[in-house]
């Protein structure tokens, strides 16, 4: 059998057979090394090489800031503001459910931290007020995938890193796709309300929606440093991610005192096993990638691939399917590191530009946050609200439909992702 489908098959067998993913990819890649006769020590030499990046640095503290955020009650003053912003419109929890998770998609980079730190709060709010369960359950999820999408992004940090391509281009060209998400799932969220009778809440008074924003401005200013830092180069990626964490403890435990000093050990603790996990997956993809370029999967799938190469919308939507089908069984960061050396083949014989690619493959990954059977977001989400995965499927198909057709009118009008890079730093972003 030819070493690449023997390295897929073996993968996909230990899957099935429900081997952490993280393992599955160690041992197909020591079962393909061991029977074409490869040095045993490559699997050691390429995993510390996969995970020998100072760029890869910035995940641990994006995943902390995250964590911070939610510890420190902060996560409350982002939802009064939004309650203010928002609340009032019919369908008023739905909307700020939305508008809640874009704000914090801004600081933690990472869905998963998005769904724990709004779901907890949001979902038991949406209940008393009447709203149904599964509908509720799915927009805390479908909302939640923004996180990976809307800047910083952990996905974006780890493709630029992988890739080569310019991190605080992926960041710009993230904005405007992820507020259109959001504005597509609160137009939805509109008419859903409005057919199911569902309250807006009280206008605010001038004097409430001074307070909110006065005590929701400060948190506003972590994605602030985060991407003012990378675009204006005062930072790297991971200097804005440390110093977006040094200004989150300050809030906590000097300007609002929402915490207190005994209990930052066990954040600390929290985020170290949360980053643990995809750190192993990180390092075994890279085992595995490394062997897809060894035996030439890239130029095999671009000899199969024929004249779609010669067409960047048809070759960007093939990427797509294979990144929706991918998400669906594994985790993001180890796909984008599996199939990162055929994506940068088939975007370089295309022509497409390497932000705009790196975008829609960020698009794709985030939506299978919450496509079962991997669907993460949408297992913790279920998980928090207390309903089946399956009773939610019907209500979350109307939120694929949304991130779908955006992915795709991104794809035909790639100006939708490059206006804000070729705005703000075109030396990065090319034609």
């Amino acid at each position: 059998m030819n070493p690449i489908t023997l390295l897929f098959v073996s993968f996909f067998v230990m899957i099935a057979l429900r081997v952490p993913v993280a393992y599955a990819l160690a041992l197909a890649s020591l079962l393909i090394i061991v029977q074409e006769g490869l040095r045993a020590d490559l699997v050691v030499q390429q995993m510390f090489q996969g995970l020998n990046s100072f760029t890869l640095l910035a995940v641990p503290f994006f995943l902390l800031a995250g964590q911070l955020l939610n510890s420190g009650l902060i996560t409350d003053r982002l939802m009064r503001l939004a309650e203010v912003m928002v609340g009032w419109i019919r369908g008023g929890l739905a909307h700020i459910n939305v508008v809640v998770s874009m704000i914090f998609a801004g600081m933690s980079g990472s869905s998963t931290a998005d769904t724990a730190g709004v779901g907890s709060v949001i979902i038991p709010a949406m209940y008393k007020r009447g709203y149904d369960r599964r509908f509720t359950v799915a927009i805390t999820a479908a909302s939640s995938t923004m996180g990976s999408i809307i800047p910083p992004s952990i996905m974006m940090v780890v493709y630029g890193a992988q890739g080569g391509v310019s991190i605080g281009g992926l960041f710009l060209a993230g904005a405007i796709p992820g507020m259109l998400i959001g504005l597509g799932m609160m137009i939805y969220s509109y008419v859903y309300a409005i057919r199911r009778g569902l309250p807006a809440e009280a206008r605010p008074t001038v004097r409430e929606f001074a307070i909110a924003w006065k005590e929701g401005l400060l948190p506003l200013l972590v994605p602030v440093i985060i991407i003012g830092g990378v675009l204006t180069g005062k930072f790297t990626a991971t200097e804005s991610g440390m110093v977006a964490t040094v200004y989150v403890l300050f809030l906590m435990f000097v300007f609002y005192r929402s915490a207190r000093m005994r209990e930052l050990p066990k954040i600390l603790a929290e985020a170290a096993v949360l980053y643990s996990q995809p750190l192993l997956a990180v390092a075994a993809a890279s085992v595995f990638g490394w062997l897809l370029a060894y035996f030439q999967a890239p130029q095999m799938i671009i000899g199969l691939a024929g004249d779609m190469t010669g067409s960047i919308p048809l070759t960007l939507l093939s990427i797509m399917v294979v990144f929706i089908i991918v998400g669906t069984f594994m985790d993001a960061i180890p796909a984008i590191i599996i199939f990162m050396p055929i994506v940068t083949k088939l975007l370089e014989t295309s022509g497409a530009n390497a932000i705009h690619g790196g975008i829609i493959v960020v698009m794709t990954l985030a939506l299978g946050l919450i496509t079962p059977p991997y669907g993460l977001c949408l297992l913790l989400a279920s998980a928090i609200g207390r309903v089946p995965v399956v009773k939610v499927l019907p209500h979350i198909m109307a939120f694929y439909a949304i991130i779908i057709g955006i992915i795709i009118t991104i794809i035909f009008v790639p100006e939708i992702a490059l206006f804000l890079p070729r705005l703000v730093m075109p030396q990065f972003v090319g034609s």
